[in-house]
């Protein structure tokens, strides 16, 4: 374009002879320049449009159908959702029912810490009274105690006394396989058995009949084959026999 602005700006030559016959074909060959240049410029664009049909051509178009049946699921979902919080009791609150609400609740509330308390009270006055039973218990059971051990210790204090004053009576209480009045006789001895006991008692009380029990024994014991001699024929002959026994005086 600038081009043809050019020759068109430029200055036309003074006149001459057969100018008019020149001007012709100076003009005939600006527009032979001019369409040449105006058909490759239609070429080029020509060119351009083919090229932008074949690229349109290429291209591929997404389908949308599954994303937009998904997208209407979706809302079909939220939809039902929405309907079902607008018709939420919790939506249909009011002020002045929640007020209700709560009043009601609260009296619930003060009803069950009522009864709580009087509950609490009843189980607090049931712990006293068993708490006094169990005292006065404690105390009857002390004093029992107490009189038990001062009737203890007066039947023990009346026992030795008597043991004192009367030791025969106090051992011959007691059964007598049990020897009491033989081992308080050995004690007060202060022998070792009770067998030595009873030989100092013997002793003590008859010596001459000891004496006669010990004579006694030395002549069984020095016979002992006789005597088991006449036994045996006493036995045989179902009567009294005869023995000769040796007997050894004592020397002094």
């Amino acid at each position: 374009m600038d081009e043809e602005q050019s020759l068109l700006n430029e200055p036309e030559p003074e006149p001459r002879p057969n100018a008019a016959a020149e001007a012709f074909a100076h003009l005939s060959e600006r527009v032979a320049a001019m369409e040449e240049r105006l058909e490759g410029r239609m070429a080029v664009m020509a060119r351009a449009l083919e090229h932008i049909a074949i690229e349109k051509q290429s291209l591929e178009f997404p389908d949308y159908g599954p994303t937009l049946a998904k997208m209407n699921g979706y809302l079909a979902t939220l939809a039902g959702q929405t309907k079902t919080i607008m018709e939420a009791p919790a939506m249909q609150l009011t002020p002045e029912s929640m007020a209700e609400r709560i009043g009601k609740a609260a009296e619930a509330a003060r009803q069950t810490d009522r009864a709580t308390i009087k509950k609490s009270q009843e189980l607090h006055h049931q712990t006293h009274a068993d708490q006094m039973r169990a005292i006065g218990t404690v105390r009857t059971k002390h004093n029992q105690r107490w009189h038990m051990l001062c009737c203890g210790g007066g039947l023990a204090l009346a026992v030795s006394l008597l043991w004192l004053a009367y030791p025969g009576w106090a051992a011959s209480i007691g059964p007598q396989s049990w020897l009491w009045p033989e081992r308080v006789a050995r004690r007060t001895l202060g022998e070792a058995s009770l067998w030595d006991a009873g030989i100092r008692l013997m002793r003590a009380g008859n010596s001459e009949g000891w004496q006669v029990i010990m004579d006694v024994a030395d002549l069984a014991r020095e016979n002992r084959d006789t005597f088991a001699e006449c036994q045996k024929t006493a036995a045989k002959t179902k009567g009294p026999v005869s023995c000769t026994v040796r007997v050894s005086m004592a020397q002094s």
